[in-house]
């Protein structure tokens, strides 16, 4: 299910499903979603990482880079990919593509920058043992490719991200193309079993409770600032049930930024986890 869920969301014709999403979502200027960009699916080694020891980052779309590595491997190579599977009907087609995405946290194009604050995070406070195995090489590196799976909202790409988050949610209830990649994301859910889904940046707060939010949620800040912000309850997503964490962006001047705002999240996410 899983394998037909992912070939739904990269068969589509993104450049057509773009420009309907750009008027529907009121979006300009670098916000405007690229039609030029085929979609994003997950990164992840999702057929090797063990379910239930692992954490889904969900955030609301990918990043649009301008650099060579972007051009090549998430213009170039989904294209061909694409392309050939047009011919021959074949899913094997996007084998190197599926490649890529599994392999993400070891290839060098990986965006370091931003995965490198969740794997030290996660290291830090979780997943302790992998951190130890891998210290004299990469532990943020190797920490995300064991036990991070990352998804987006919307799967096409923008520079900049300037969604309303009500009329998102609004779109994912009706759009065929965010149901296909919703659907998706359902089927992932299902296959890797995450300790928990992590929203980052409280845009994606709203969407998620709207939609998904199942039971009553908790609004905490463990910090002194309005960065450490909180929420933390259930999602339902098909029909799985999973704790969701929601934070502010990490690394963020108005998120959590400093390491002792870091510690403060991590032990009052501990902290709820342990009550449940």
């Amino acid at each position: 299910m899983l394998d037909r869920a992912i070939l739904n969301v990269l068969t589509r014709e993104h450049v057509s499903d773009v420009e309907r999403l750009n008027k529907l979502l009121n979006l300009s200027g670098d916000s405007l979603l690229d039609p030029n960009v085929p979609p994003h699916t997950f990164v992840g080694d999702i057929d090797n990482l063990i379910p239930g020891d692992c954490v889904l980052l969900l955030g609301i779309n990918p990043k649009r880079n301008f650099d060579q590595n972007f051009q090549r491997v998430n213009i170039d190579l989904p294209k061909r990919c694409l392309n050939d599977y047009r011919k021959s009907g074949n899913p094997a087609a996007f084998t190197k593509q599926m490649a890529f995405q599994k392999e993400y946290f070891l290839r060098e194009e990986r965006n370091r920058r931003y995965f490198n604050k969740y794997g030290d995070w996660l290291g830090k406070y979780w997943f302790t043992d992998t951190r130890n195995k891998f210290a004299n090489q990469d532990p943020k590196q190797m920490v995300c490719h064991q036990h991070l799976v990352e998804v987006d909202t919307i799967q096409y790409y923008s520079h900049k991200t300037g969604l309303n988050p009500d009329i998102l949610a609004d779109a994912i209830q009706t759009d065929p193309a965010l149901q296909a990649n919703m659907k998706m994301i359902e089927e992932l859910v299902k296959k890797v079993k995450p300790k928990w889904i992590q929203i980052t940046g409280k845009s994606g707060w709203t969407i998620i409770e709207r939609l998904f939010g199942e039971g009553e949620f908790v609004d905490f800040n463990p910090g002194e600032k309005r960065g450490t912000e909180i929420r933390m309850g259930h999602v339902k997503i098909g029909e799985t049930v999973t704790p969701v964490l929601m934070t502010k962006f990490f690394g963020s001047m108005s998120g959590v930024n400093s390491n002792v705002q870091k510690e403060q999240v991590a032990t009052a996410w501990q902290d709820w986890l342990n009550t449940i």
